[in-house]
């Protein structure tokens, strides 16, 4: 990759890597529905307005694209979002982290489906060393009927996140294919996102009452700015330059800065399982990404 290509793969794993643990600060406050409906209409103003002052880039688009800016919104800014703060709400942050070491699958599967890109035998091989990793992470708790539903269910949930994660990135993709400025299908993006989790909040009968707490404000505006913002204009920038299966490297590095952070702060062990966990994962992630 180009020194710029570095950079910003630089910016949104060590970005990524500390969000799951903000996140935590986010449900301690209020619903992870209503959280991610405040983190992402804070964003897509910022963008707005950002793109108003000094990208000044045209806004008007027909519908056809706009139907890809909502499909891209649902799955990146609102159903991956929503499910991952419930995952955090039954798992370390760490350990949710590594369920989204499966994006370069379903990346890669993705690719293979919408736009006719070939798997190689480094994918299939890559996938069974990674579906081994996630198994050996995770054997605590799938083995353990005494930890009851909470921790399999955090598992699971996390994997369905990692696959609307996924399919959002296709769409995303498809908006670099028709040319569309990053911040253009970004900002609708995240705009269509927190509308999406308004109707479900709303739904759902959720309490929007914005929380004062220092602590929900400051990571409010930390995941807005640097968790949203930032590290999605990096990532996007990154797919649009190299691809997105290529890109889904950021999923191997930013899981592994989050499981360092959460045994900081949240006490999560080390232990034998889970160290041969995250070496099959990375490996699985490395020979997948590797070209044949």
């Amino acid at each position: 990759m180009k020194s710029k290509n570095y950079f910003l793969f630089t910016i949104c794993s060590l970005i990524w890597g500390t969000t799951w643990l903000v996140i935590k600060f986010q449900i301690n406050s209020t619903s992870p529905v209503v959280g991610v409906f405040y983190r992402f209409l804070l964003a897509a103003t910022l963008m707005f307005v950002f793109n108003y002052f000094i990208t000044k880039k045209s806004l008007s688009y027909p519908l056809k694209n706009h139907l890809f800016f909502l499909l891209q919104g649902i799955f990146n800014f609102s159903f991956n979002y929503i499910l991952t703060y419930t995952a955090e709400q039954k798992l370390s942050s760490g350990l949710v982290a590594l369920t989204f070491t499966s994006l370069v699958y379903f990346n890669m599967l993705g690719l293979r489906l919408w736009f006719k890109k070939p798997i190689s035998k480094n994918v299939f091989l890559g996938g069974l060393m990674g579906a081994f990793g996630i198994a050996l992470l995770f054997s605590k708790e799938i083995l353990s009927f005494n930890a009851g539903a909470g921790p399999i269910a955090g598992i699971l949930i996390g994997i369905i996140a990692t696959f609307f994660a996924s399919t959002g990135n296709m769409f995303a993709y498809k908006n670099h294919l028709l040319k569309i400025p990053m911040i253009i299908f970004n900002s609708y993006g995240m705009l269509y996102g927190a509308l999406c989790s308004l109707t479900i909040g709303l739904i759902r009968h959720e309490n929007f009452a914005l929380p004062t707490s220092l602590s929900f404000i400051l990571s409010l505006m930390y995941l807005a700015v640097f968790g949203t913002v930032i590290a999605f204009w990096a990532y996007q920038t990154l797919v649009g330059s190299i691809g997105a299966d290529r890109a889904a490297y950021s999923s191997i590095i930013a899981p592994m800065i989050a499981v360092i952070v959460s045994s900081v702060f949240e006490d999560m062990h080390f232990s034998p399982l889970i160290i041969g966990g995250i070496i099959f994962c990375l490996l699985g992630n490395i020979i997948s990404l590797k070209k044949d």
